[in-house]
């Protein structure tokens, strides 16, 4: 099973507290054994019903989407996470957001980016021999 901080989820909000979900938006997510705040990176795409006709309308990378909407967005968290594509296991693959103590999206991941702790520790390798360099040649 792979390890990933990013994931890429299609999901239906339910009725939200606040008026909009948003870019930016953070809340708890509970995925298999796994609670923890994450933040919403991206919506990729919003599917809403119009309230007036009733038609639904698709948007490609809302600011914002509403109350019971059907989107895909990106969501990132703060440490790696074994996951699953619902497609894989179907359990493993599924998850609910909430906030303030109601649940405000049931989704599905369709996507993830594997994670490599090697990636995340060479940047601050190299941070480290550029400032020992930069120290020894101030002496």
């Amino acid at each position: 099973m792979q390890s990933s901080m990013v994931l890429e989820c299609e999901m239906e909000l339910l009725e939200l507290h606040r008026p909009i979900f948003s870019k930016g938006s953070q809340c708890m997510m509970h995925i298999h054994t796994y609670a923890d705040d994450v933040t919403i990176k991206d919506i990729k795409w919003a599917i809403e019903k119009d309230a007036n006709t009733g038609e639904e309308t698709k948007k490609e990378m809302p600011k914002f989407t509403r109350s019971f909407a059907k989107c895909l967005v990106r969501i990132g968290m703060k440490t790696a996470i074994p996951v699953e594509k619902v497609t894989e296991c179907g359990m493993l693959g599924r998850f609910t957001l909430r906030d303030e103590g109601k649940t405000i999206a049931l989704g599905r991941v369709v996507r993830y980016i594997p994670f490599n702790k090697d990636r995340v520790a060479r940047p601050a390798a190299a941070a480290t021999t550029t400032t020992t360099e930069v120290a020894g040649a101030n002496d």
